[in-house]
């Protein structure tokens, strides 16, 4: 039987606690050696604590590291894993520039090692059944997606360096909406408008986005990530249109029940409608199908996904999913809409990463 690989956490605040630790024990074939944070309590921990990465790599070293810190500091700690021979999967936006993006791309191409950047949102069980029905003879051809968030946010949700930065909503959010796009077109996009309004605060964050992709045939996604309004909150609603059908995807768990009139027939009818944390749905017209929903521990379950998927990827010496080299053209898209919204919503001509 293969000995499990050896991986630290490097951040050992919320994100680890609640997703990557959860995560890893979901996966037989890893094993936490070791974590760093300069202040956590070492006795809230099964494994050693150390007070910084060289005194990590001192005690031992780990195959993978999983960079769970504030984005600022990805950069050197990834260079840093690279450099003592482990493999990265690395929470997103995984850098702050593009050259910051090409150089760690080539530090690990010389490194003979990956790093993966945590697309979780690509592994939700819904986005993968919307994802696998693009192109079928019962969707047709992606013409239109629409992604809408409407967060309501507050002082916790503002704690820590989310709710010191300038560049928030995109930074922090947008990148997952910006690469489900990518995910679903399996294309980039070749122009993007963004507009940013802060009404009633100029100096305040991005609490509103509006960002609009064109893609080849005329072909259009719209992202709306809404965090001005005071109305309920609704973490992420997805419609894409297909020629032949629609699919809408909802994270955000719901128990439902539902009567009415058909609008067309004027039938009744009645509806009953659970879903522990994220549904997806196929429509033609009012007829429904429920393709397939997630677990209640919707984010551990689709990091272990990702996490499983790169480590069968490193034991067969393939590439793994999620790479660098891919999020770089994610990363683009999210400069990309703060320079469109910098210059008044105008359309930005793209061009691909691909190092």
């Amino acid at each position: 039987m293969t000995e499990p690989l050896g991986i630290a956490i490097v951040g050992l605040g919320s994100a680890a606690r609640k997703i990557h630790l959860p995560a890893i024990a979901k996966i037989p074939g890893l094993r936490v050696i070791g974590g760093v944070d300069p202040v956590a309590e070492v006795a809230d921990f099964s494994f050693p604590v150390h007070r910084s990465f060289g005194d990590l790599l001192a005690a031992g070293r780990p195959e993978i590291v999983a960079v769970v810190t504030p984005p600022d500091s990805h950069y050197d700690i990834v260079l840093e894993a690279l450099a003592a021979g482990a493999h990265v999967f690395c929470e997103k936006p995984f850098v702050l520039t593009l050259d910051e993006g090409h150089a760690v791309v080539d530090a690990a191409r010389a490194a003979n090692r990956h790093v993966v950047v945590n697309n979780e949102f690509r592994f939700m069980n819904v986005h993968e059944a919307a994802h696998q029905l693009i192109g079928s003879d019962t969707f047709g051809e992606l013409m239109f997606v629409s992604i809408h968030q409407t967060f309501f946010v507050t002082e916790e949700t503002e704690k820590g360096w989310r709710g010191a930065a300038k560049q928030r909503t995109c930074f922090e959010f947008g990148t997952h909406a910006l690469d489900l796009c990518r995910f679903f077109f399996g294309e980039e996009p070749h122009a993007i408008s963004a507009r940013m309004p802060k009404p009633g605060r100029p100096d305040g964050a991005d609490y509103l986005n509006l960002i609009q992709l064109e893609f080849s045939g005329d072909r259009v996604a719209h992202i709306t990530l809404d965090r001005l309004s005071r109305g309920p909150h609704r973490y992420l609603d997805i419609r894409l249109d297909g020629s032949k059908a629609c699919i809408e995807t909802r994270l955000g768990g719901k128990a439902e029940v539902a009567f009415g009139l058909r609008s067309g027939s004027k039938r009744p009818f009645a509806r009953i409608d659970l879903a522990a944390s994220a549904s997806a749905d196929l429509y033609h017209g009012e007829r429904r199908k429920r393709l397939t929903t997630d677990p209640s521990d919707l984010f551990v379950h689709s990091t272990a996904k990702l996490l499983r998927a790169m480590l069968d990827a490193i034991q067969k010496g393939e590439k793994p999913p999620c790479g660098a080299e891919d999020n770089l053209n994610t990363l683009a898209l999210m400069l990309a809409a703060y320079q469109s919204s910098d210059v008044g919503g105008t359309f930005l001509e793209l061009k691909s990463q691909a190092a």
